[in-house]
């Protein structure tokens, strides 16, 4: 049996990053395959976790890795990482899914500091390039040449239009070195392109779209969950970390929808819970697995972040998003000064969104269920719980069907390499 190394985030303490770690897992099993997650976790990731997730939550996320993942012995370093891609004689790694490809250019992660009264470098280990795995900066360092491949990953809004001359040279040889990649959304198929030219760069999906398919985990029973959470029948989940909406609004919405026959329920995020003072509120900590099926068996979900929503739509869950991605558009530079010929292809005033959310909406043709936070002032708490309850189901059946099996495609592209 072959055995395939996993490098993710595994350990981010999100709900979706380490189901789509599961997912993975699980894809592998099901195909006969040895998974692997090597568990990568440098001392400033773990620490810059801390300090934005609360303690229990934060201890709830390593738990359920450590519990249900094949995971090796913990390494912080490239050389630790080498060490243990050798120790398990790995036959291949798969890199993602997941924003693995978020980089911050140089321009943006140097900065004067008052407090040491010079220039400091701002980036963690897995926003640089020096020692970042998500980049196969340990590829030329392996003792045995194997296949590694990225699936699927995004580089959230990276400005990679702002790098100089030396990080992009850096950059094109990092991503040719890979022996297959694929990615999330269109701003990051953009940005391979702007590295590679090569035009044939896949969009696919994220694992999670299959995690019916692919999870090992106990399957929890809506009954089961209810009961858990004491429940109602009918009820809408509401979700948000950002600070766009106030109160008023979120008590608006539990209104008309409790005079709809739904029950308003405040659900959190990883960071915790904002309840906006809703009378019903599940807590934290809260497993991922849990999070997964309260969505599942929600008769809506409304909120924010990417998972969330493809948790619903492959599940056919009525939603509306708030979106908070993309906020940023960026412009393609002027290449002439980078040397780069290719990109002269593109009218330097196009502008390429960056809302991951948007793409996949887009496809599967329901952006009337969402809205971006810079025009969310025009649409009333009436119109969005309309909105939900107008969902078309048929369409979104329909599309989930068609992703699933592009991922299966897609992923069994990539065993063929192995």
């Amino acid at each position: 049996m072959k055995k395939i190394g996993i490098i993710t985030y595994h350990f981010a303490c999100n709900f979706g990053a380490q189901l789509q770690t599961i997912s993975t897992i699980g894809f592998l099993k099901r195909n006969g395959y040895e998974p692997i997650v090597i568990h990568w976790y440098p001392t400033d990731v773990g620490e810059a976790q801390k300090k934005r997730i609360p303690e229990k939550q934060y201890s709830c996320h390593n738990i359920f890795a450590e519990k249900n993942m094949p995971l090796t012995r913990c390494c912080k370093t490239e050389n630790e990482l080498l060490q243990v891609i050798d120790e398990n004689n790995l036959d291949a790694i798969i890199l993602g899914s997941d924003a693995l490809f978020k980089y911050l250019p140089m321009n943006e992660r140097i900065v004067f500091s008052a407090r040491k009264l010079r220039f400091i470098d701002i980036s963690r280990s897995d926003r640089c390039l020096e020692g970042n795995p998500f980049w196969g900066s340990f590829i030329p360092r392996l003792k045995k040449q194997i296949p590694v491949a990225v699936f699927s990953v995004s580089s959230q809004d990276a400005a990679y239009t702002k790098i100089n001359k030396q990080e992009y040279n850096e950059l094109r040889i990092l991503l040719e070195r890979f022996s297959y990649i694929s990615v999330r959304d269109e701003w990051t198929r953009q940005m391979v392109y702007f590295f590679l030219g090569d035009l044939n760069i896949s969009v696919t999906p994220d694992p999670v779209f299959s995690f019916n398919q692919n999870n090992y985990l106990p399957i929890l029973s809506r009954s089961d969950l209810l009961g858990r959470y004491k429940l109602p029948e009918k009820y809408v989940l509401l979700s948000f970390n950002m600070r766009y909406l106030q109160n008023i609004y979120i008590k608006k919405l539990e209104a008309i929808l409790k005079s709809k026959g739904y029950t308003a329920i405040a659900f959190p995020m990883p960071e915790g819970l904002k309840d906006y003072g809703l009378s019903y509120k599940i807590g934290i900590p809260l497993s991922p697995l849990d999070w997964y099926y309260l969505i599942k068996y929600a008769s809506g979900y409304i909120g924010e972040r990417m998972h969330p929503i493809l948790v619903a739509l492959h599940n056919a869950v009525p939603f509306f998003c708030f979106d908070h991605y993309g906020l940023t558009e960026y412009n393609i530079p002027i290449v002439s000064k980078l040397n780069i010929p290719f990109i002269s292809k593109y009218d330097k005033n196009f502008i390429w969104a960056t809302s991951k959310i948007y793409h996949i909406l887009s496809k599967a043709d329901l952006l009337s269920n969402v809205v971006s936070y810079k025009n969310h002032k025009k649409l009333t708490p009436l119109e969005v719980v309309n909105r939900l309850l107008t969902f078309d189901l048929e369409k979104a059946v329909l599309f989930s069907i068609k992703y699933q099996k592009l991922y299966e495609k897609s992923m069994c592209d990539i065993l063929r390499l192995f």
